[in-house]
């Protein structure tokens, strides 16, 4: 993966991560992997900005407040929600099929890899969506 790619996919995590909440955010894709942290806010009302750091690098301190783990279109393609269509708040009981990304008449299945509860879910049916992008956030 490219630097640039790499960066661009950071910056739309860094914004899915703001958008759920969540103090940690990791993404993995094959060999790379993407770690966000989110500082907590002080009561001086400074805001949280998240951090980009090496996996490696990374040793935690504190034990995170959430989990979330952000599920990410695999292709480019139109998204499908499966019927019943999943929604925020709904518990997962393990590795579930929640879409599929349609590429040239293809079905790339979209699973949860778990159990866990969804807390966000980024995209509508028919949504044009492109690789690396978030489409679910499942809190474990």
């Amino acid at each position: 993966m490219t630097e640039d790619l790499i960066a661009a996919r950071a910056r739309a995590l860094a914004g899915a991560l703001a958008e759920c909440g969540f103090a940690r955010l990791r993404v993995r894709d094959g060999e790379t992997e993407i770690e966000l942290r989110r500082t907590p806010r002080n009561g001086a009302g400074a805001g949280s900005v998240p951090t980009f750091a090496p996996a490696e690098a990374a040793a935690p301190a504190v034990a995170p407040e959430r989990r979330a783990d952000l599920v990410t279109s695999d292709v480019v393609g139109v998204v499908r929600l499966l019927r019943p269509a999943v929604t925020e708040g709904q518990e997962l009981d393990g590795d579930r099929e929640l879409a599929y990304v349609e590429t040239l008449g293809i079905r790339n299945p979209v699973r949860s890899r778990g159990a866990g509860r969804v807390s966000s879910v980024f995209v509508t049916e028919g949504q044009p969506v492109e690789y690396g992008q978030p489409l679910f956030a499942i809190e474990r």
